[in-house]
């Protein structure tokens, strides 16, 4: 019998098929570059590797990218076809892929939850729950996970200081920040390339505003994460942040320019137009508009991957985020068709996703256009309605801010103090430690004294 590092069965007849799924496994926890790799070397040492097949189609769907459906859709195929004398484990992973195919992503949860009732230590279940859960929103869900399975975990296991990291995080975004804290400098110490455990430390110093102790931080393990994926632009993102907030917004730049948004790097060139990576280059570039700073051509590169996507509901968070985009370089056009499409799918698309969209991603979008357009009262009433269901578009706590920041500066902007007051409040009780403090909402405050 084959199995995981954890003693999990792999039912294949080829050990090379099962150790390269092992390995896709563990470097998917640790968020490595090479997980498709190890997929396609599973698949090529057994076609007949059903949970090869299922691994796969999971990495698909997470991509977030509508243009993907059709290989979702095969990797479901085969993974079902090949699927007798499986067992339960797997049957399950199966199934969170039929689900999460045809948009089901509560009852895709679901699957991961129950694999990990039975097999708390399956750390790749617990990643997937977790990334399904993030976009949903739904963090306190995660912790709920990840403390569930916590006590089967130690330090003899293989995997345990993703495990930390992925319970750090969990801990961070519920606003428990000593304890996220503690668990993923511990990660660290065990593993210095663990970067999700160094995401979930930065978090926590950027929440509390300890912006030189990110920068530090981020600069004393950057030099581990040579085999990590498109991860690393994002940890770029907030050590840019943290550069924002000291207004060094040359360093903001170089940091865009060599990693947040790297159009050389090779991570780049094969995606693109990766959900993430455009989430972090237009919110970094709103924000150093935001603060005057001009930031010449950059937008249009990141339009022209965009444009072509518009009608791509995969992803609330991303769509909204499309809308910064494709208003910033003023193709109101695209901005209408977008919107369009969001509604369309509101009404009629068909999935757990339906409803973030119409609660959230909608209104972020309008106000994101109506903002640029410089109808300021309108991003009010649009924006402000619909504030506390922002959450559903999923994303950190970190990132919805920027639609906060939207927000905020067009109360501002319309001599509205007392909702400016109002949202400052709120921030703070999202976790913001002193958010009057921070970078953005003081220019705001400045600007519209």
């Amino acid at each position: 019998m084959h199995t995981d590092f954890r003693g999990h069965k792999l039912t294949t007849s080829n050990e090379l098929a099962a150790k390269s799924c092992a390995n896709a496994m563990d470097s998917y926890m640790q968020r490595k570059s090479d997980v498709t790799g190890h997929l396609q070397a599973a698949i090529e040492h057994d076609p007949e590797c059903a949970i090869a097949h299922a691994y796969q189609g999971l990495m698909l769907h997470g991509a977030k990218n509508a243009t993907y459906q059709n290989m979702v859709n095969e990797s479901l195929a085969k993974a079902k076809q090949f699927s007798s004398n499986i067992s339960d484990r797997e049957h399950f992973y199966i199934k969170a892929l039929e689900f999460a195919s045809k948009g089901q992503l509560l009852d895709a949860v679901s699957c991961f939850e129950a694999i990990l009732e039975t097999c708390p230590t399956d750390g790749f279940a617990l990643s997937l729950c977790q990334a399904e859960l993030f976009w949903l929103g739904d963090m306190r869900r995660s912790l709920a996970a990840s403390s569930l399975v916590a006590p089967h975990w130690n330090g003899n296991i293989p995997g345990y200081s993703e495990f930390l990291a992925m319970h750090a995080f969990d801990l961070e975004e519920a606003g428990q920040y000593q304890e996220a804290e503690a668990a993923g400098r511990l990660a660290v110490d065990i593993q210095p390339a663990n970067i999700w455990a160094t995401h979930a430390v930065t978090h926590v110093m950027y929440m509390q505003g300890r912006h030189t102790e990110g920068i530090d931080w981020i600069s004393g393990l950057q030099d581990n994460w040579q085999d990590v994926g498109q991860m690393q632009f994002h940890v770029w993102w907030h050590k840019c942040l943290f550069h924002l907030e000291r207004a060094e917004h040359d360093a903001v730049l170089e940091g865009y320019d060599n990693w947040v948004r790297n159009r050389e790097h090779s991570l780049v060139q094969a995606l693109p137009d990766l959900y993430i990576d455009l989430q972090n280059g237009s919110s970094l570039l709103w924000r150093l508009e935001l603060a005057g700073v001009d930031v010449a051509h950059r937008w249009q590169e990141m339009a022209d991957v965009v444009v072509g996507r518009v009608a791509d509901m995969s992803s609330p968070f991303t769509s909204a985020h499309f809308a910064v985009i494709l208003a910033a370089v003023k193709d109101f056009s695209a901005c209408e068709q977008l919107i369009d499409a969001i509604k369309h799918y509101s009404h009629n698309g068909e999935g757990t996703l339906t409803s973030h969209y119409a609660k959230a991603a909608l209104p972020a979008a309008q106000a994101a256009v109506a903002h640029r357009r410089g109808e300021y009262q309108q991003v009010v009433d649009i924006l402000y309605p619909a504030r506390k269901n922002l959450w559903l578009m999923g994303g950190s706590h970190a990132q919805q801010d920027l639609f906060f920041q939207i927000l905020l500066d067009a109360a501002a902007k319309c001599g509205d103090q007392r909702k400016v007051d109002l949202l400052l409040g709120e921030i703070e009780q999202i976790g913001f430690v002193e958010p009057a403090q921070l970078a953005s909402y003081k220019l705001i405050k400045q600007q519209h004294a």
